[in-house]
């Protein structure tokens, strides 16, 4: 017998302000045609992550510190990588949160 099962996984980023937060929530929102706005992260300044979006603009968003930057690169990596889909977004204050739905790996027949 075989099962599917999907994981989801909510990740935490604290950001500089509100602000910057909802911007970040903002550009992780599903599109209408399920994809995602941002298209890559282009560079990594300390607590500043530049990313690129599907319209060819560039933006900035500003965390807490360094590890919330390379936080959220190492997360849209693996998000890409592992044909994660984000499934909700949202923010309080200057935490955003992302959930995502990983696919997991068959269970081999019994």
């Amino acid at each position: 017998m075989t099962a599917d099962f999907e994981f989801k996984l909510k990740y935490k980023f604290i950001c500089q302000d509100s602000y910057e937060a909802e911007k970040l929530t903002s550009i992780f929102t599903l599109q209408k045609d399920n994809t995602l706005f941002i298209s890559k992260i282009v560079k990594i300044i300390d607590n500043e992550a530049v990313v690129m979006l599907k319209d060819g603009s560039h933006h900035s968003v500003m965390f807490k510190d360094d590890i919330n930057s390379y936080k959220l690169e190492r997360f849209f990596k693996e998000l890409l990588s592992r044909n994660g889909k984000v499934t909700e977004t949202n923010y309080i204050g200057d935490v955003a949160f992302i959930s995502i739905n990983e696919p997991g790996a068959q269970q081999s027949k019994s």
